[in-house]
Protein backbone atom coordinates (compact mmCIF):
# COMPACT_ATOMS: atom_id res chain seq x y z
CA UNK A 1 0.00 0.00 0.00
CA UNK A 2 2.81 2.62 0.78
CA UNK A 3 4.59 1.69 -2.21
CA UNK A 4 1.30 2.53 -4.28
CA UNK A 5 0.35 5.01 -2.46
CA UNK A 6 3.83 6.50 -3.27
CA UNK A 7 3.14 6.08 -6.94
CA UNK A 8 0.36 7.95 -7.33
CA UNK A 9 2.28 10.93 -5.82
CA UNK A 10 4.63 10.78 -8.07
CA UNK A 11 2.12 10.52 -10.72
CA UNK A 12 0.82 13.33 -9.07
CA UNK A 13 3.88 15.27 -8.77
CA UNK A 14 4.71 14.54 -12.25
CA UNK A 15 1.59 16.04 -13.94
CA UNK A 16 1.43 18.95 -11.54
CA UNK A 17 4.88 20.05 -13.51
CA UNK A 18 4.62 18.74 -16.94
CA UNK A 19 3.60 21.59 -18.46
CA UNK A 20 6.77 23.84 -16.84
CA UNK A 21 9.07 22.87 -19.30
CA UNK A 22 6.11 24.33 -22.30
CA UNK A 23 5.46 27.42 -20.69
CA UNK A 24 9.45 28.21 -19.93
CA UNK A 25 9.71 27.31 -23.48
CA UNK A 26 7.41 29.48 -24.64
CA UNK A 27 9.09 32.47 -22.81
CA UNK A 28 12.75 31.07 -24.09
CA UNK A 29 11.14 31.39 -28.19
CA UNK A 30 9.46 34.77 -27.15
CA UNK A 31 12.41 36.50 -26.22
CA UNK A 32 14.56 35.46 -29.19
CA UNK A 33 11.56 36.82 -31.30
CA UNK A 34 10.55 33.32 -32.88
CA UNK A 35 6.50 33.27 -32.41
CA UNK A 36 5.51 30.40 -34.58
CA UNK A 37 8.19 28.15 -31.75
CA UNK A 38 6.56 30.51 -28.63
CA UNK A 39 2.74 29.44 -29.35
CA UNK A 40 3.66 26.11 -30.48
CA UNK A 41 5.19 25.58 -26.79
CA UNK A 42 2.44 27.72 -24.88
CA UNK A 43 -0.19 25.56 -27.03
CA UNK A 44 1.37 22.57 -25.66
CA UNK A 45 0.98 23.88 -22.24
CA UNK A 46 -2.36 24.54 -22.84
CA UNK A 47 -3.43 21.40 -23.83
CA UNK A 48 -1.67 19.69 -21.14
CA UNK A 49 -3.47 22.05 -18.33
CA UNK A 50 -6.98 21.94 -20.32
CA UNK A 51 -6.88 18.14 -19.82
CA UNK A 52 -5.96 18.58 -16.04
CA UNK A 53 -8.68 19.17 -12.75
CA UNK A 54 -8.45 21.94 -11.48
CA UNK A 55 -7.09 20.64 -8.00
CA UNK A 56 -4.33 19.35 -10.12
CA UNK A 57 -3.08 23.02 -11.46
CA UNK A 58 0.24 24.04 -9.82
CA UNK A 59 -0.80 27.40 -8.44
CA UNK A 60 2.80 28.54 -8.51
CA UNK A 61 3.08 28.25 -12.21
CA UNK A 62 -0.58 29.09 -13.22
CA UNK A 63 -0.53 33.13 -12.83
CA UNK A 64 3.23 32.80 -14.86
CA UNK A 65 1.11 30.40 -17.56
CA UNK A 66 -1.43 32.82 -17.66
CA UNK A 67 0.82 35.97 -18.19
CA UNK A 68 3.27 34.43 -20.75
CA UNK A 69 0.44 33.12 -22.96
CA UNK A 70 -1.33 36.74 -23.16
CA UNK A 71 2.36 37.94 -24.05
CA UNK A 72 2.90 35.58 -26.50
CA UNK A 73 -0.64 35.99 -28.75
CA UNK A 74 -0.49 39.71 -28.28
CA UNK A 75 3.64 39.53 -29.88
CA UNK A 76 1.15 37.49 -32.08
CA UNK A 77 -1.35 39.66 -32.84
CA UNK A 78 1.16 42.64 -33.05
CA UNK A 79 3.09 41.08 -35.82
CA UNK A 80 2.09 41.91 -39.18
CA UNK A 81 2.68 38.35 -41.08
CA UNK A 82 1.22 36.51 -38.01
CA UNK A 83 -1.73 38.12 -36.86
CA UNK A 84 -5.34 37.08 -36.84
CA UNK A 85 -8.39 38.57 -35.08
CA UNK A 86 -8.72 35.79 -32.53
CA UNK A 87 -5.14 36.26 -30.67
CA UNK A 88 -5.90 39.33 -29.50
CA UNK A 89 -9.22 38.06 -27.64
CA UNK A 90 -6.31 34.69 -26.62
CA UNK A 91 -4.44 37.82 -25.44
CA UNK A 92 -7.06 39.52 -23.75
CA UNK A 93 -8.50 36.33 -21.89
CA UNK A 94 -5.24 35.11 -20.79
CA UNK A 95 -4.32 38.59 -18.96
CA UNK A 96 -7.46 38.89 -17.28
CA UNK A 97 -7.04 35.34 -16.34
CA UNK A 98 -3.47 36.26 -14.49
CA UNK A 99 -5.21 39.01 -12.86
CA UNK A 100 -8.31 37.30 -11.61
CA UNK A 101 -6.06 34.29 -10.10
CA UNK A 102 -2.84 36.68 -8.55
CA UNK A 103 -6.37 38.79 -6.90
CA UNK A 104 -7.71 35.58 -5.56
CA UNK A 105 -4.31 34.16 -4.25
CA UNK A 106 -3.39 37.51 -2.74
CA UNK A 107 0.38 37.20 -4.76
CA UNK A 108 0.75 39.62 -7.34
CA UNK A 109 3.68 38.89 -9.37
CA UNK A 110 2.67 38.21 -13.27
CA UNK A 111 -0.38 40.38 -13.08
CA UNK A 112 1.51 43.94 -12.75
CA UNK A 113 2.46 43.73 -16.70
CA UNK A 114 -0.59 42.27 -17.59
CA UNK A 115 -2.86 45.49 -16.06
CA UNK A 116 -0.35 47.32 -18.08
CA UNK A 117 -1.01 45.98 -21.26
CA UNK A 118 -4.88 45.86 -20.91
CA UNK A 119 -5.16 49.39 -21.48
CA UNK A 120 -3.67 48.72 -24.51
CA UNK A 121 -5.40 45.51 -25.72
CA UNK A 122 -8.49 47.63 -25.04
CA UNK A 123 -7.63 50.45 -27.49
CA UNK A 124 -6.59 47.71 -30.39
CA UNK A 125 -9.99 46.84 -30.20
CA UNK A 126 -11.35 50.12 -30.82
CA UNK A 127 -8.87 50.34 -33.59
CA UNK A 128 -10.66 47.12 -35.13
CA UNK A 129 -14.11 48.33 -34.31
CA UNK A 130 -13.74 52.09 -36.36
CA UNK A 131 -12.04 49.93 -39.35
CA UNK A 132 -14.68 47.67 -39.69
CA UNK A 133 -17.43 50.17 -39.08
CA UNK A 134 -15.99 53.14 -40.95
CA UNK A 135 -14.03 51.41 -43.72
CA UNK A 136 -15.46 48.37 -43.82
CA UNK A 137 -18.86 48.96 -43.21
CA UNK A 138 -18.92 45.53 -41.55
CA UNK A 139 -21.19 46.35 -38.19
CA UNK A 140 -21.57 43.32 -36.56
CA UNK A 141 -17.94 42.99 -36.29
CA UNK A 142 -17.83 46.65 -35.40
CA UNK A 143 -19.85 45.94 -32.31
CA UNK A 144 -18.39 42.42 -31.38
CA UNK A 145 -15.04 44.79 -31.36
CA UNK A 146 -16.78 47.75 -29.08
CA UNK A 147 -18.11 45.23 -26.99
CA UNK A 148 -14.60 43.79 -26.09
CA UNK A 149 -13.04 46.83 -25.53
CA UNK A 150 -15.87 48.38 -23.24
CA UNK A 151 -16.14 44.85 -21.39
CA UNK A 152 -12.25 44.61 -20.64
CA UNK A 153 -12.04 48.52 -19.52
CA UNK A 154 -15.27 47.68 -17.12
CA UNK A 155 -12.93 45.03 -15.80
CA UNK A 156 -9.90 47.55 -15.26
CA UNK A 157 -12.31 49.74 -13.11
CA UNK A 158 -12.84 52.22 -16.18
CA UNK A 159 -16.59 53.30 -16.96
CA UNK A 160 -16.19 53.82 -21.25
CA UNK A 161 -19.79 55.37 -21.84
CA UNK A 162 -18.95 56.73 -25.12
CA UNK A 163 -17.45 53.20 -26.59
CA UNK A 164 -21.23 52.26 -25.15
CA UNK A 165 -23.44 54.80 -26.94
CA UNK A 166 -21.14 53.26 -30.11
CA UNK A 167 -22.78 50.10 -29.25
CA UNK A 168 -26.22 51.48 -29.19
CA UNK A 169 -25.80 53.81 -32.49
CA UNK A 170 -24.33 50.63 -34.59
CA UNK A 171 -26.87 47.77 -32.67
CA UNK A 172 -29.71 50.27 -33.72
CA UNK A 173 -28.04 50.45 -37.16
CA UNK A 174 -29.12 46.91 -37.46
CA UNK A 175 -32.24 46.67 -36.08
CA UNK A 176 -30.89 44.48 -33.00
CA UNK A 177 -33.33 46.89 -31.26
CA UNK A 178 -33.17 45.15 -27.87
CA UNK A 179 -29.04 45.83 -27.95
CA UNK A 180 -29.64 49.33 -28.52
CA UNK A 181 -32.80 49.97 -25.82
CA UNK A 182 -30.33 48.68 -23.06
CA UNK A 183 -27.52 50.70 -23.88
CA UNK A 184 -29.75 53.84 -24.53
CA UNK A 185 -31.27 53.08 -21.15
CA UNK A 186 -27.76 52.54 -19.54
CA UNK A 187 -26.67 55.86 -20.94
CA UNK A 188 -29.75 57.59 -19.63
CA UNK A 189 -29.78 56.48 -16.01
CA UNK A 190 -25.86 57.33 -16.15
CA UNK A 191 -27.00 60.75 -17.49
CA UNK A 192 -23.86 60.36 -20.18
CA UNK A 193 -23.59 63.80 -21.78
CA UNK A 194 -20.25 63.47 -23.41
CA UNK A 195 -18.92 66.95 -22.74
CA UNK A 196 -15.24 67.04 -23.52
CA UNK A 197 -12.83 69.85 -22.45
CA UNK A 198 -10.51 71.41 -25.02
CA UNK A 199 -7.71 73.69 -25.43
CA UNK A 200 -4.59 75.31 -27.27
CA UNK A 201 -1.40 73.93 -25.94
CA UNK A 202 0.70 76.43 -26.35
CA UNK A 203 3.68 74.12 -27.46
CA UNK A 204 2.12 73.64 -30.82
CA UNK A 205 -0.46 75.81 -30.73
CA UNK A 206 -2.99 73.13 -31.75
CA UNK A 207 -6.35 72.08 -30.11
CA UNK A 208 -6.23 69.09 -27.90
CA UNK A 209 -8.85 67.48 -25.53
CA UNK A 210 -8.19 67.09 -22.06
CA UNK A 211 -9.39 64.26 -20.12
CA UNK A 212 -11.14 66.66 -17.69
CA UNK A 213 -11.45 70.23 -16.58
CA UNK A 214 -9.55 70.27 -13.65
CA UNK A 215 -6.49 68.66 -15.78
CA UNK A 216 -7.57 71.59 -18.27
CA UNK A 217 -7.80 74.33 -15.47
CA UNK A 218 -3.98 73.02 -14.52
CA UNK A 219 -2.23 74.14 -17.92
CA UNK A 220 -4.23 77.17 -18.56
CA UNK A 221 -2.59 78.54 -15.00
CA UNK A 222 0.93 76.73 -15.29
CA UNK A 223 0.41 78.91 -18.98
CA UNK A 224 1.01 76.12 -20.42
CA UNK A 225 -2.41 75.66 -22.47
CA UNK A 226 -5.03 78.38 -23.78
CA UNK A 227 -8.43 79.33 -24.72
CA UNK A 228 -10.13 75.81 -23.11
CA UNK A 229 -13.83 75.12 -24.62
CA UNK A 230 -16.28 73.27 -23.62
CA UNK A 231 -18.30 70.64 -25.61
CA UNK A 232 -22.74 70.68 -25.66
CA UNK A 233 -23.88 68.15 -24.01
CA UNK A 234 -25.33 65.21 -26.42
CA UNK A 235 -27.44 63.99 -23.23
CA UNK A 236 -30.66 64.60 -25.56
CA UNK A 237 -29.71 62.12 -27.96
CA UNK A 238 -29.97 59.25 -25.98
CA UNK A 239 -33.84 60.19 -25.05
CA UNK A 240 -34.12 60.63 -29.17
CA UNK A 241 -32.93 57.39 -30.09
CA UNK A 242 -34.88 55.65 -27.81
CA UNK A 243 -37.68 56.69 -28.62
CA UNK A 244 -36.89 55.65 -32.15
CA UNK A 245 -35.95 52.45 -31.11
CA UNK A 246 -39.76 52.20 -29.10
CA UNK A 247 -41.47 53.39 -31.92
CA UNK A 248 -39.54 50.71 -34.35
CA UNK A 249 -40.72 48.34 -31.99
CA UNK A 250 -44.22 49.45 -31.54
CA UNK A 251 -43.88 50.27 -27.96
CA UNK A 252 -46.19 53.07 -27.85
CA UNK A 253 -46.66 53.65 -23.74
CA UNK A 254 -42.93 53.05 -23.20
CA UNK A 255 -42.75 55.93 -26.13
CA UNK A 256 -45.34 57.99 -24.27
CA UNK A 257 -44.34 57.77 -20.95
CA UNK A 258 -40.60 58.65 -21.97
CA UNK A 259 -41.82 61.76 -24.28
CA UNK A 260 -43.08 63.32 -21.11
CA UNK A 261 -39.88 62.50 -19.35
CA UNK A 262 -37.59 64.03 -21.90
CA UNK A 263 -39.73 67.02 -23.03
CA UNK A 264 -39.58 67.73 -19.58
CA UNK A 265 -36.08 67.82 -19.41
CA UNK A 266 -35.06 69.39 -22.51
CA UNK A 267 -37.86 72.04 -23.24
CA UNK A 268 -36.15 73.52 -25.71
CA UNK A 269 -35.10 70.62 -27.67
CA UNK A 270 -35.73 71.18 -31.56
CA UNK A 271 -35.94 67.15 -32.20
CA UNK A 272 -37.97 65.89 -29.32
CA UNK A 273 -40.50 68.87 -30.16
CA UNK A 274 -40.65 67.37 -33.57
CA UNK A 275 -41.58 64.08 -32.79
CA UNK A 276 -43.51 65.13 -29.93
CA UNK A 277 -45.10 67.11 -32.67
CA UNK A 278 -45.76 64.03 -34.98
CA UNK A 279 -47.17 62.24 -32.33
CA UNK A 280 -49.99 64.57 -31.78
CA UNK A 281 -50.54 64.56 -35.15
CA UNK A 282 -50.75 61.27 -35.50
CA UNK A 283 -53.25 60.95 -33.23
CA UNK A 284 -55.43 63.53 -34.69
CA UNK A 285 -55.01 65.83 -31.56
CA UNK A 286 -54.41 69.54 -33.10
CA UNK A 287 -55.84 71.04 -30.24
CA UNK A 288 -52.50 69.49 -28.35
CA UNK A 289 -49.92 69.50 -32.02
CA UNK A 290 -51.15 73.80 -31.54
CA UNK A 291 -50.30 73.99 -28.08
CA UNK A 292 -46.79 72.31 -28.62
CA UNK A 293 -45.99 74.42 -31.34
CA UNK A 294 -47.12 78.04 -29.60
CA UNK A 295 -44.96 76.70 -26.63
CA UNK A 296 -42.01 76.00 -29.46
CA UNK A 297 -42.28 79.76 -30.75
CA UNK A 298 -42.37 81.31 -27.63
CA UNK A 299 -38.11 80.85 -27.63
CA UNK A 300 -38.13 80.31 -31.43
CA UNK A 301 -40.55 82.71 -33.29
CA UNK A 302 -38.88 82.94 -36.78
CA UNK A 303 -39.18 79.30 -36.53
CA UNK A 304 -40.41 78.64 -40.36
CA UNK A 305 -41.47 75.30 -39.87
CA UNK A 306 -43.34 75.69 -36.56
CA UNK A 307 -45.43 78.44 -38.15
CA UNK A 308 -45.86 76.70 -41.56
CA UNK A 309 -47.37 73.32 -39.04
CA UNK A 310 -49.03 75.85 -37.10
CA UNK A 311 -50.56 76.79 -40.43
CA UNK A 312 -51.24 73.75 -41.97
CA UNK A 313 -53.27 72.82 -38.94
CA UNK A 314 -55.19 75.58 -38.86
CA UNK A 315 -55.73 75.85 -42.69
CA UNK A 316 -56.00 72.03 -43.57
CA UNK A 317 -57.24 70.35 -39.76
CA UNK A 318 -59.47 72.66 -38.25
CA UNK A 319 -60.68 74.66 -41.04
CA UNK A 320 -59.55 78.04 -40.05
CA UNK A 321 -58.39 80.01 -43.12
CA UNK A 322 -57.49 83.19 -41.48
CA UNK A 323 -55.44 81.69 -38.71
CA UNK A 324 -53.54 79.28 -41.39
CA UNK A 325 -53.26 82.32 -43.88
CA UNK A 326 -51.42 84.06 -41.27
CA UNK A 327 -49.25 81.15 -40.31
CA UNK A 328 -47.87 80.46 -43.84
CA UNK A 329 -47.40 84.44 -43.96
CA UNK A 330 -45.22 84.40 -41.01
CA UNK A 331 -43.35 81.24 -42.15
CA UNK A 332 -42.48 82.78 -45.59
CA UNK A 333 -41.64 85.70 -43.94
CA UNK A 334 -38.97 83.72 -42.08
CA UNK A 335 -37.99 82.23 -44.53
CA UNK A 336 -38.63 83.29 -48.05
CA UNK A 337 -37.66 80.10 -49.75
CA UNK A 338 -39.81 77.63 -47.43
CA UNK A 339 -41.39 75.97 -50.28
CA UNK A 340 -44.33 74.68 -48.18
CA UNK A 341 -45.37 77.61 -46.97
CA UNK A 342 -45.54 79.41 -50.29
CA UNK A 343 -47.21 76.81 -51.90
CA UNK A 344 -49.89 76.90 -49.64
CA UNK A 345 -50.32 79.99 -49.98
CA UNK A 346 -50.97 79.76 -53.93
CA UNK A 347 -53.32 76.85 -52.57
CA UNK A 348 -55.29 78.86 -50.78
CA UNK A 349 -56.20 81.53 -53.79
CA UNK A 350 -57.18 78.26 -55.41
CA UNK A 351 -59.48 77.09 -52.95
CA UNK A 352 -60.93 80.60 -53.06
CA UNK A 353 -60.89 81.00 -57.07
CA UNK A 354 -63.24 76.99 -56.45
CA UNK A 355 -65.81 78.66 -54.65
CA UNK A 356 -66.56 81.73 -57.07
CA UNK A 357 -66.69 78.91 -59.86
CA UNK A 358 -69.25 77.34 -57.38
CA UNK A 359 -71.57 80.53 -57.65
CA UNK A 360 -71.09 81.09 -61.51
CA UNK A 361 -72.16 77.59 -62.12
CA UNK A 362 -75.42 78.00 -59.66
CA UNK A 363 -76.44 81.33 -61.69
CA UNK A 364 -79.37 81.48 -63.91
CA UNK A 365 -77.99 81.51 -67.67
CA UNK A 366 -79.94 84.76 -68.08
CA UNK A 367 -77.75 86.47 -65.19
CA UNK A 368 -74.83 87.34 -67.36
CA UNK A 369 -73.80 90.59 -65.70
CA UNK A 370 -73.41 88.57 -62.19
CA UNK A 371 -71.76 85.96 -64.29
CA UNK A 372 -69.45 88.51 -65.58
CA UNK A 373 -68.53 89.97 -62.36
CA UNK A 374 -67.66 86.87 -60.26
CA UNK A 375 -65.79 85.66 -63.64
CA UNK A 376 -63.30 88.32 -62.89
CA UNK A 377 -63.14 87.51 -59.26
CA UNK A 378 -62.11 84.11 -60.04
CA UNK A 379 -58.84 85.11 -62.67
CA UNK A 380 -58.30 87.77 -59.84
CA UNK A 381 -58.19 84.82 -57.23
CA UNK A 382 -55.79 82.45 -59.49
CA UNK A 383 -53.92 85.41 -60.77
CA UNK A 384 -52.91 86.06 -56.90
CA UNK A 385 -52.00 82.23 -57.11
CA UNK A 386 -50.02 82.27 -60.11
CA UNK A 387 -47.42 84.63 -58.26
CA UNK A 388 -46.84 82.52 -55.18
CA UNK A 389 -46.81 79.34 -57.64
CA UNK A 390 -44.23 81.11 -59.66
CA UNK A 391 -42.50 81.69 -56.42
CA UNK A 392 -42.53 78.32 -55.41
CA UNK A 393 -40.92 77.08 -59.14
CA UNK A 394 -38.20 79.90 -58.59
CA UNK A 395 -37.96 77.66 -55.62
CA UNK A 396 -37.73 74.43 -56.96
CA UNK A 397 -38.34 74.05 -60.48
CA UNK A 398 -38.85 70.40 -60.15
CA UNK A 399 -41.30 70.26 -57.24
CA UNK A 400 -44.06 67.96 -58.79
CA UNK A 401 -47.28 69.67 -56.96
CA UNK A 402 -45.97 73.22 -57.86
CA UNK A 403 -45.62 71.81 -61.63
CA UNK A 404 -49.10 70.62 -61.66
CA UNK A 405 -50.61 73.58 -60.29
CA UNK A 406 -48.89 76.23 -62.79
CA UNK A 407 -50.09 74.14 -65.36
CA UNK A 408 -53.90 74.33 -64.07
CA UNK A 409 -53.44 77.91 -63.66
CA UNK A 410 -52.10 79.08 -66.89
CA UNK A 411 -54.53 77.10 -68.58
CA UNK A 412 -56.96 78.74 -66.94
CA UNK A 413 -55.81 81.96 -67.69
CA UNK A 414 -55.36 80.81 -71.07
CA UNK A 415 -51.67 81.09 -71.04
CA UNK A 416 -51.80 77.53 -72.96
CA UNK A 417 -47.87 78.37 -74.32
CA UNK A 418 -46.85 78.23 -70.72
CA UNK A 419 -49.00 75.39 -69.51
CA UNK A 420 -47.43 73.60 -72.70
CA UNK A 421 -43.88 74.61 -71.75
CA UNK A 422 -44.97 72.71 -67.92
CA UNK A 423 -46.60 69.99 -69.49
CA UNK A 424 -43.23 68.99 -71.16
CA UNK A 425 -41.12 69.64 -67.98
CA UNK A 426 -43.07 67.61 -66.22
CA UNK A 427 -42.30 65.23 -68.99
CA UNK A 428 -38.64 65.37 -68.49
CA UNK A 429 -38.35 64.70 -65.27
Amino acid sequence: MKTTAFFGAMVLSISMFAQAPSVSSAKIAMDRGDLTEAKKYIDEATGIIEAQPAAEQNPKLMPKYYAYRGQVYYKLFQDKALTKPEYLDEAAKSFADCIAFEAESKKKRYSKEAEELLPYIASDYITIAEDNNFNKNNKETAITAYESAYKLRMQLGTMDTLTLSYIGYLSQDIKNYARAEEVYKSLIQMDFKNIMWTGILLEDGNRYPFPDKKTLDFYITTERAAEPKRSESIAHEFYVQLLWVYSETDQQEAYDALMKVARAKFPSNDNLLKMELQTFLDKEDFDGALANLEEALVSDPKNALYLYNAGFIYHQKKKDAVKGREYYVAAMEADANYLDAVYMLGLMHIDESNVVVEKMNALPRNAKKEYDKLNGEKDAELAKALVFFEKAYAINAKDEATLQALREVYYKLGKYDDAKRIMEEMGNI
